[in-house]
């Protein structure tokens, strides 16, 4: 069996607000939110799963994240070249799904293979106005990408898993390691989506009682519901897409 370690990386972060990771939970709590992409390393290739975003493209990307202090960790190529790589050496990108903080790094990886779902893609481009300000629809047009549906296995040991609801497409990673499948979730999450900790159990939040909480950002509540109940019942380690402990981890397992 093929078995991998995943590397997470981190370009930047800032202070959020809880409950934008953990529906109707944690309101008002601060959390700091990291910006996250993962490389593993394949026999002869190079996969990242996202591309991240870095501090200085926030800022310029929309006035809202000026008024942020978004602390600046590394570039992307700085990174990359933590593992021993530069953009150019990446063969395949793995799009969780296309928010601006998941592909913004993406152009950049000439030679690669680009994953996504089609239902993403197909809503990136023509998105809600409600969401528009996430997709940056003009790079995502430039991108050329190998459409799929549904759940697929990518590699030996590396598959995708269709997880809608924080957004119409998203789609979780499942990765072989040498201690049992780990899940990258792919949809904004915290460990607190799945371990609900005895705090949040005494609170008069709705979503305490349940199996498992809902990305509170979402495109469908019911959706994401499901989705974030699919990966806990699994049974794999569970890696959050912007869970802080996670990570800045060097490597997992």
């Amino acid at each position: 069996m093929n078995t991998y370690t995943i590397r997470p990386l981190v370009l930047c972060q800032y202070l959020g607000e809880t409950s934008a990771m953990t529906y109707m939970t944690g309101m008002g709590k601060p959390i700091f939110r990291p910006f996250v992409m993962w490389y593993i390393k394949v026999a002869e290739k190079n996969v990242l799963i996202d591309t991240s975003m870095e501090a200085e493209d926030f800022k310029n990307y929309h006035s809202f994240y000026r008024h942020l202090h978004i602390e600046h960790i590394q570039t992307f190529e700085e990174a990359l070249e933590k593992v021993g790589c530069a953009p150019n050496d990446i063969d395949i990108v793995i799009q969780t799904h296309l928010h601006m903080d998941h592909v913004y790094n993406t152009s950049k990886c000439n030679d690669a293979t680009i994953y996504v779902q089609r239902a993403e893609l197909e809503f990136a481009l023509n998105p809600h106005p409600i969401f528009e300000v996430l997709y940056p629809t003009d790079l995502i047009r430039k991108l050329n990408f190998e459409i799929i549906e549904g759940d697929q296995t990518i590699l030996p040991g590396i598959s995708v898993e269709l997880v809608p609801g924080h957004s119409p497409g998203c789609q979780a990673v499942i990765v072989e390691t040498a201690k049992g499948k780990a899940v990258i979730t792919g949809f904004c999450s915290i460990m607190g989506n799945f371990d609900i900790s005895p705090d949040v159990k005494k609170t008069v939040s709705p979503m305490a009682t349940y199996p498992a909480i809902a990305a509170g950002i979402h495109t469908d509540l019911f959706q994401a519901y499901d989705s974030a109940v699919r990966i806990k019942e699994m049974g794999a380690m569970i890696i959050p897409a912007h869970d802080p402990d996670m990570a800045f981890m060097n490597q997992i397992p």
